[in-house]
């Protein structure tokens, strides 16, 4: 019988769209100087990946929605051609279009920004600083690190670089969390409830940078056995991982045939374990039986967010493979409180945008832990021992 089991959806971004092809969304006026032989236009449509698109998924939270929007457009020499910041109001937006007046006939680097308040005002500040024709922007976002606050809309971004022709383009760029959510579902097989009081995570980063630090820019992907190998930019490479996972939520180890990202970096900063409490009697009810049925407890642990990190393995070098704990607090209906920690054996990395969703299954003589896909594990201490 299965009990804990741990399966990881990536759910990221894709590149590009059809020329002049949106989809309904809201809409931003044309910025730049007046149109004329010497501009084109640029439509930028900026979606938050994992927001409902054609009834598909679910709606995401206010707190993984746009509050703020910065597009930030760059000529090749690096100088800013655009720098426009979007403030939503409150009025929280998975999905934003706006169309700027370009130069033509020019590669662009095109930065994203999502909620920049959530990490301070002097952000806000310094990254207004960078009007049109200034120098060093690209140099001075990258270098960003900061401490998150998760009470607060989650800080999103992502880089692009696209050629801009004679005709103008319209594009379609996805945002990425800056951090990795998890969601852990638990089932009670006992008689009595048992009451869940805190969730730790380790080894954590205490830091994460706005900006993602993956060094190679290209993924290898094949559609089936007998499709070619096709490189995709990184984006798009967790764009077809996302689409897939969602058509087979059941496929436990589309994470491994896939594979993993471990090329990234993560600020120079200390990792440790990260306790998240429960909320006030956050239960699991206990077993009961419906005309002879057996009716299992359930409960879902409010999601939670963590930085990007990097927990090396031992001898696995600076980009190898990865190792996390989890550590379970839980108080059963007898009132006794027991401790049980436990690896995560099917995540191998935690790079930004991750999400973890962690099933627990409770039994009357213990809890038994399948990590998915590799081995199954009966942890002590166990209930009714």
């Amino acid at each position: 019988m299965k009990g804990l089991s741990l399966h990881i959806f990536i759910r990221m971004a894709s590149l590009f769209c059809p020329l002049f092809m949106l989809t309904a969304c809201n809409r931003g006026f044309a910025d730049g100087p007046s149109l004329d032989a010497r501009t084109v236009m640029l439509g930028v449509t900026t979606e938050v990946l994992g927001s409902a698109r054609d009834g598909a998924g679910s709606e995401l939270p206010d707190i993984e929605k746009m509050n703020t929007l910065r597009i930030v457009v760059l000529h090749p020499d690096g100088t800013v051609e655009h720098n426009r910041f979007i403030d939503f109001g409150g009025s929280m937006q998975s999905e934003y279009t706006r169309f700027l007046e370009v130069r033509p006939n020019e590669k662009k680097s095109i930065f994203l920004i999502a909620n920049e308040t959530s990490i301070s005002s002097d952000l806000h500040a310094a990254l207004e600083a960078y009007t049109t024709g200034k120098q060093g922007f690209r140099e001075a976002v990258g270098r960003v690190s900061f401490v998150p606050d998760y009470s607060r809309p989650l800080p999103m971004s992502s880089v692009y670089e696209v050629e801009i022709g004679d005709a103008g383009r319209e594009c379609r760029f996805y945002l990425v969390r800056a951090a990795a959510k998890f969601t852990f579902r638990f089932t009670n097989r006992r008689s009595g409830a048992v009451a869940v009081n805190s969730i730790a995570v380790s080894d954590i980063a205490d830091e994460t940078y706005l900006m993602p630090r993956k060094i190679a820019p290209t993924m290898m992907f094949r559609e089936s056995e007998q499709s070619p190998l096709e490189e995709l930019y990184w984006i798009d490479w967790l764009k077809r991982v996302s689409d897939e996972s969602q058509q087979n939520p059941d496929d436990k180890g589309l994470a491994d045939r896939r594979g993993w990202i471990f090329d990234y970096d993560v600020p120079q900063t200390a990792h440790r374990s990260v306790t998240v409490q429960a909320p006030d009697d956050f239960r699991v009810a206990g077993l009961v039986y419906d005309m002879g049925v057996p009716r299992p407890g359930t409960a879902v642990f409010p999601a939670f967010f963590l930085p990007e990190s990097k927990s090396l393995k031992a001898d696995s070098g600076s980009y190898g493979e990865q190792e996390y704990f989890m550590t379970l607090s839980m108080t059963d209906s007898s009132n006794e409180t027991k401790t049980f920690r436990c690896p995560f054996d099917n995540l191998k990395s935690l790079f930004r945008n991750t999400h973890v969703t962690v099933d627990i299954l409770l039994h009357e003589k213990g809890i038994q832990v399948d990590v998915i896909p590799y081995s199954e594990v009966v942890l002590r201490p166990e209930f009714g021992l």
